[in-house]
């Protein structure tokens, strides 16, 4: 008997053993996601260039259709006793019909994203438990909202709930005695959230963020020298997952939460950031950089839901104000920055089309100049099947885009959404911007904006 059989029969012999000790639940879960952009006149727009960075908009109609498909699957095996779970998802993601490699001829090309790799178990005598791995870090919808490789304690002390977490989104070689173990995107992550009564939520956060490894950063040519527009305070990155050449010490503490009382709600989010960023970089070579002066961050972000529940209809006023930075060139970060979020409350500016690997920008903002957001929107229950919204929108720059103008414009959006059958949704949208004189900002040559807008479908089998 060769010594691999061997080794096999002992591994049977063993889980053989061990299989009732170690009964485990296996659960599998699919999100297949088959989506359209219909149409829209403004193809450069939504090519989903993080925060409008490098995108711009047309002066006359430039037409497009296309089709993708994002599917994801989610895997769980549990004990059977739920001490101890682990879970693996992967996606197939945003894939464009006719693209290469994954989605063009024969498909022979690979695009397989991890999106969540991790394992959570209790603690011995104890409901408080520890995760490790690929995982979701939800700290704030519009500070942090994504997965990212982590390890979180979650406990309970008394009505109060509470996390504790270290990530880290970056990892940078050490190639000196004299680095910094805390230096590669690390985050520390405290937050807190009660119940004080039936019809309230409450939390509260604190997140540290900290990277320093400008010394070890090497050029990459493969970037294309895009690297090379990204400095603090010149429009070059608008979310904290985006600084690479540069180091930072930010902290931001907010709170949030929710008030029912019958059929009215209100949702709110307070923020506020401060710190520094420092050792600016930009590249005028390979490997060759410049430096530009430290600075100080004081940014904060406001938001507000309130709502009614009216029979079947729901409608809701939505507000915000973000910060913005009304000069570029002085020692002071004025502008908000979020690390990771999705925003999907505007089908023009937002992920709010179906299509959502397409966008204008995936922040709550526009460039390091902010947003003041306001929109009423209202949904129906048409049936037990079918439901449709639509809303009204209106946006403007908390501070003044560089042709100086804020205005955006004025934004008209709709939906039906039809459960085809249990677990299948068939959905159409559609947004449409009347453009106001900010938007020429982003018009090259500074022409006026074409009135944007775009039609998006999408069939979702989720099981």
């Amino acid at each position: 008997m060769s010594k691999f059989l061997k080794v096999m029969i002992v591994l049977l012999t063993i889980a053989a053993v061990a299989a009732p000790a170690m009964a485990a639940e296996f659960t599998f879960h699919g999100d297949l996601n088959n989506r359209f952009g219909l149409y829209t006149n403004q193809a450069g727009m939504f090519s989903g260039v993080e925060n409008v960075n490098g995108t711009n908009v047309s002066d006359n109609d430039v037409d497009e259709f296309f089709a993708d498909f994002k599917y994801r699957a989610n895997t769980t095996a549990a004990t059977n006793d739920g001490a101890v779970k682990g879970v693996l998802a992967l996606e197939i993601g945003g894939i464009q019909y006719g693209t290469s490699p994954a989605g063009d001829y024969s498909g022979d090309g690979v695009k397989f994203e991890v999106r969540k790799a991790y394992t959570q178990f209790k603690l011995p005598n104890s409901d408080n438990s520890l995760s490790m791995g690929l995982q979701a870090l939800t700290i704030n919808k519009f500070v942090w909202w994504e997965t990212v490789p982590s390890v979180q304690y979650r406990g309970k002390a008394g009505a109060l709930d509470y996390k504790l977490a270290w990530a880290r989104g970056n990892e940078v070689l050490n190639t000196s005695s004299d680095d910094n173990l805390f230096k590669d995107a690390d985050a520390l992550v405290f937050r807190a959230d009660m119940k004080p009564a039936d019809n309230v939520k409450a939390g509260a956060f604190l997140l540290y963020q900290r990277k320093e490894n400008a010394d070890n950063f090497t050029y990459n040519a493969d970037d294309g020298g895009t690297q090379g527009a990204k400095s603090a305070n010149s429009g070059g990155f608008y979310e904290i997952k985006q600084i690479e050449e540069t180091d930072y010490d930010i902290y931001t503490i907010g709170t949030d939460g929710k008030f029912t009382a019958g059929n009215l709600f209100v949702n709110w989010d307070l923020i506020y950031q401060g710190g520094s960023v420092d050792e600016i970089r930009s590249f005028t070579a390979a490997n060759t950089f410049t430096n530009a002066a430290n600075q100080d961050v004081s940014s904060y972000f406001l938001h507000a839901d309130a709502g009614i529940k009216v029979g079947k209809a729901t409608f809701t006023y939505t507000g915000w104000i973000a910060s913005g930075d009304d000069d570029d060139t002085d020692d002071e970060i004025n502008n908000y920055l979020a690390t990771d979020v999705d925003r999907a409350d505007s089908v023009i500016f937002f992920e709010g089309g179906y299509t959502d690997d397409d966008y204008f920008t995936e922040a709550p903002y526009i460039l390091n100049k902010g947003l003041i957001l306001n929109k009423i929107a209202a949904d129906l229950k048409v049936s037990k099947k079918t439901t449709v919204g639509g809303a009204l929108l209106y946006l403007m720059t908390a501070e003044d885009l560089a042709n100086g103008e804020s205005a955006l414009g004025t934004e008209i959006d709709a939906y039906v959404s039809h459960e085809l059958y249990p677990n299948v949704e068939v959905a159409l949208n559609a947004g449409y911007l009347v453009a106001d004189d900010g938007m020429n900002n982003f018009v090259v040559g500074g022409a006026e904006a074409e009135n944007p807008y775009r039609v998006t479908s999408r069939i979702r089998y989720k099981f």
